[in-house]
């Protein structure tokens, strides 16, 4: 038994491949309207980065100098202080003046904040 007509083309185009379609790849970074660029003063950066370096500097003198500060609880925010005022200095020393280390920069900033989460961490396992 042949198959005719319309028959045929239906046969013959459940049976056919479909056409190679090319691999899916991410789109490539462009700009357009699409990304918007914010742009934030470095001052603004500078600015923030001074003041937790002064509250910082604070919270060691004040916990250094009062007597009735010096139990453990204290002593992990007196180091979260620390960690944190390592963060802001490199944070100020990348905008104000080394620019051209940014990566050791970098990694100083990661490791401080990972030394603020663990004492965070220690603060609240004591509490």
């Amino acid at each position: 038994m042949s198959v005719q007509g319309p028959q045929r083309r239906l046969l013959g185009s459940l049976n056919s491949t479909p056409p190679a379609t090319p691999p899916l790849r991410p789109p490539t970074n462009q700009t357009g309207p699409q990304c918007l660029e914010v742009s934030v003063p470095d001052g603004l950066f500078l600015g923030l980065g001074l003041v937790s370096v002064l509250e910082n500097v604070l919270v060691v003198a004040a916990i250094a100098k009062n007597r009735n500060l010096h139990s453990p609880m204290y002593y992990f925010i007196c180091c979260l202080a620390v960690s944190d005022l390592l963060v802001s200095v490199s944070n100020v020393l990348e905008m104000a003046v080394v620019q051209q280390l940014d990566d050791a920069i970098d990694v100083l900033v990661c490791g401080a904040m990972v030394s603020s989460l663990c004492f965070l961490g220690a603060i609240a396992v004591d509490r």
